[in-house]
Order: C-alpha cells, then structure tokens, then sequence
C-alpha cells in the first residue's frame, strides 16, 4: 500500500472509530485527522467533498468489515443457530471490549444523517442491505427456504440492531444475551416450519 493510500485508510479508520463512539455531528475533522495522524492537505487530497465523503467513505469501511465477519460465521456454522448465535457473540464481544462506547459501525450514523445527506443515507443503507443479504444466504445455506430465510434475516437484523442500543444505553451485555436467546428461538421456529 502506498503512502497515499496508508493516509487515506488511516483518515478512514479513525473515522470508523469516532462515528461509531460519538456520531458523525459529535465528530470534527480535526478530531479525525489528529485520531488518524494524517496531515491536513491529504484530507482534501483524498475527499474533495469534505467530512461527507469522509463519512461514506468509513461507512463503507465498517459496513464491508461486517459484512465479512457474518460471511465467516456462516462457513464457520454447521446449523442455522449457531450461525445466528456466532454473529451475536461476536457483536456482544465488540461492545464488551469498547466498554459500550462502541455500538454497531453504521446505526449511529444512520440515525443521524440518513435522512439529511443522500451519500450518508446511501451507504448505510447499502451497508445495512448486504449484512441482511448475508444473514438470508447463511440461513438459506443451512436448509431454510428462500422466503423464510429473507423473513428472518430482517427479523434477526432488527434484532441485533435495537439490543446493541439498549446494550449499549444500559451498560449491559443482558439486552444482547437476551438477543441470542431469540434468534435461537427464531432458527428453531424456521426449521420447524421447513
């Protein structure tokens, strides 16, 4: 990787990082660049368009980090429950070692912004549409069918989503284990039904 690629990763991750611990509006660019170390002049080298596509740009990053991590429980499964129990230890693990500073990569941005910036908007939806895409395909993968698995992906994905907040809001990995216990009943509930 070259230098300018390594500075623009750094600006990246450390975006990564401050969105998901206090937002992208609770987030300055001199708060990124002194997280990432890059000077000033590749900040406009590398995002003309500024914070925004800064913001895109760490969405996408954090969105495609998820995204692989659910690919990888899946071929680490040998069932349905224990594809969806991995993602949610795997979540639950995350907030644990932030001391709940770090929630999902992408809702805390959505919240903010999905509704005020079009690129923003964009990419956490398309983040958010390929780790469900990916929950249906390791679902479908372990014998549900397609229409089950799409119905459930968006049930486990939902799920997730609100017991990382409460998580997160309450200081607690009880929201989350509660979380497992329903995808478990979930998996159950489609294998039954296939």
């Amino acid at each position: 990787m070259g230098k300018a690629d390594d500075s623009k990763g750094k600006t990246l991750t450390a975006a990564v990082k401050l969105f998901r611990q206090q937002g992208y509006h609770g987030t300055a660019l001199h708060d990124i660049l002194a997280a990432g170390g890059a000077p000033r002049g590749s900040l406009y080298f590398h995002f003309p368009k500024g914070k925004e596509e800064i913001g895109a740009g760490a969405l996408s990053l954090a969105g495609e980090a998820v995204r692989q991590a659910i690919v990888q429980a899946a071929e680490k499964s040998d069932s349905a429950e224990s594809f969806l129990v991995r993602i949610v230890r795997a979540m639950a693990s995350d907030l644990e070692r932030s001391d709940y500073r770090e929630g999902c990569p992408i809702a805390t941005t959505a919240l903010e912004t999905s509704a005020q910036s079009e690129m923003l908007g964009a990419a956490t939806r398309t983040a958010f549409q390929k780790w469900e895409l990916e929950i249906k395909r390791g679902l479908f993968r372990f014998g549900l069918t397609s229409g089950d698995a799409d119905l459930v992906a968006t049930m486990v994905l939902s799920q997730l989503e609100g017991a990382l907040l409460l998580a997160r809001t309450y200081r607690s990995l009880a929201p989350i284990q509660r979380a497992e216990e329903a995808v478990r009943l979930l998996a159950y509930a489609a294998k039954r039904a296939n």
